[in-house]
């Protein structure tokens, strides 16, 4: 069994790409700015790191719970499953934050501002796309492609 079809794995890569683009220019301000005005450097990069880190493991999990409740064909699976995977992602995410916190005293605001590199990659993914040599689909190619790249959906 597949877990991600061609086209999904390629957009996790693309977003993925601009999540780190985010956070590396992140960290490069960090280091320029914050020994400026006295703030420790060290924390706040390990925030950033563990931040993107987990928003690229958010990005998976809805990428695989998404394929999976397509996969499934039912409108009320859907709406509880997603719903429920939701809550759950968003639990962990907070609780490895707070691990991270404790154990490697990571700047939390830091790694917050790290996963908003999710969004930052959805805004970068079509720059990535292009950049990367990705071509559109045309309407009619792109209605075939998605046949065959789900097994089991007609």
């Amino acid at each position: 069994m597949e877990w991600l079809s061609k086209s999904t794995k390629r957009l996790l890569a693309e977003m993925s790409a601009g999540i780190i683009f985010y956070n590396v220019i992140l960290v490069i301000l960090a280091v320029l700015l914050l020994p400026k005005v006295s703030y420790p450097v060290v924390p706040v990069i390990m925030g950033l790191v563990v931040g993107a880190a987990g928003a690229i493991c958010m990005l998976i999990h809805m990428a695989v719970m998404t394929e999976r409740v397509l996969d499934s064909g039912s409108e009320s699976y859907a709406n509880k499953f997603t719903v429920a995977q939701s809550m759950l992602r968003k639990l962990v995410f907070v609780a490895v934050l707070l691990i991270c916190w404790k154990v490697l005293k990571i700047d939390l605001l830091a790694a917050v501002i790290g996963a908003m590199g999710m969004k930052a990659g959805a805004y970068l993914q079509p720059l990535v796309h292009r950049i990367s040599g990705g071509k559109e689909p045309e309407a009619s190619a792109q209605a075939d492609t998605s046949d065959n790249d789900r097994p089991g959906i007609s």
